[in-house]
């Protein structure tokens, strides 16, 4: 019986604070009074300093256009600290946001934590991929396959006549490195691949690798080196071959590479509309809970472009200022 009596005493505590948070969550809206979260993969990724800068940029804007007060609770974990964004997900709860703008690092771990979200009537924004099966009010999806492209185009300018090129991907690959991979296998042809070679996403075992495929290629058959990740760029150079002796192109990189470009060891990068996102899922958030204006395209695939000589300059200065 009394284990009974203290079941009873919990769920009616459970529906005592759903409640309470509702009403709370009422009373912010009469007032203008909104609160949204922010779930970026992980702290220890700068090109996502870009995505919260984005937000708080549109937050403060829509906030003078509206006479409102919009909150943005940066709820991105610390994943070498043990953070995941389940835990951020559930501390949003408490915090009782509004809604929220995530990126899933792993979808199907965090697939029931959204789904409870919207159930609370949470409005929940996806950028660079989404969840499967999922209905968010809006998602700003990477165009992976436009990026392998871009990349292998960049890469072919570069190369000498009939040169082949090898390709470094994730030994992991997720359904975004896969499409890089068949966007740059579609811009290269068969004949242009001398090799496809995997590794663990960091930058230790991407240099190794690297250096053991170039000190297996005998017949010096690798003309080019196409990075569908950038993990190679997250350190000191330590790429075996002398800036400006291989053309090299590398997808969705952090600052770090700034040196690499310098140093003339990379000639082009393919990024990833970061800032944009965060403004774009903020002016989401902000017109439907406040307007109740849903966006008019729900799902939309935004396309990555070229940084190189052409543009570096401006895309330097777009990260002083993210990084401040």
């Amino acid at each position: 019986m009394p284990r009974l009596r203290n079941f009873f005493y919990h769920l009616i505590l459970a529906a005592l604070l759903l409640c309470a948070f509702g009403a709370h969550a009422q009373n912010r809206e009469l007032l203008g009074e909104y609160r949204i979260g922010i779930v970026s993969r992980d702290q220890g990724n700068a090109i996502y300093q870009a995505t919260y800068l984005g937000a708080q940029d549109a937050a403060r804007d829509l906030s003078e256009q509206y006479s409102i007060d919009v909150e943005l609770l940066d709820f991105t974990p610390n994943v070498e600290h043990g953070g995941s964004q389940s835990a951020s997900l559930a501390g949003l709860f408490i915090e009782n946001a509004d809604g929220f703008i995530i990126s899933p690092a792993e979808p199907e771990v965090i697939r029931s934590s959204i789904e409870f979200a919207l159930e609370q009537e949470q409005e929940v924004v996806f950028f660079e991929n989404q969840i499967a099966e999922i209905q968010p009010l809006a998602a700003y999806i990477a165009d992976e396959a436009a990026a392998g492209r871009l990349a292998a185009e960049a890469l072919l300018t570069a190369l000498p006549s009939k040169g082949r090129v090898a390709i470094l991907v994730s030994n992991h690959p997720n359904l975004g490195m896969q499409d890089r991979l068949l966007g740059a296998r579609a811009a290269l042809g068969y004949r242009r691949i001398e090799a496809v070679v995997s590794c663990a996403p960091d930058y230790q075992s991407a240099i190794e690798t690297i250096r053991a495929t170039q000190e297996a290629d005998h017949n010096d058959l690798i003309k080019g080196w196409l990075f569908l990740g950038d993990w190679p760029l997250l350190g000191m150079p330590a790429l075996p071959w002398n800036p400006g002796d291989l053309p090299c192109v590398a997808i969705q990189s952090s600052p770090a590479a700034f040196m690499y470009i310098d140093q003339g060891y990379v000639s082009a990068l393919i990024v990833h509309p970061y800032y944009e996102w965060g403004k774009l899922s903020m002016t989401a958030l902000v017109n439907k809970l406040h307007k109740q204006q849903a966006p008019a395209e729900r799902i939309q695939h935004n396309a990555p472009r070229v940084v190189d000589w052409r543009n570096l300059e401006s895309y330097r200065e777009s990260w002083k200022t993210w990084l401040k």
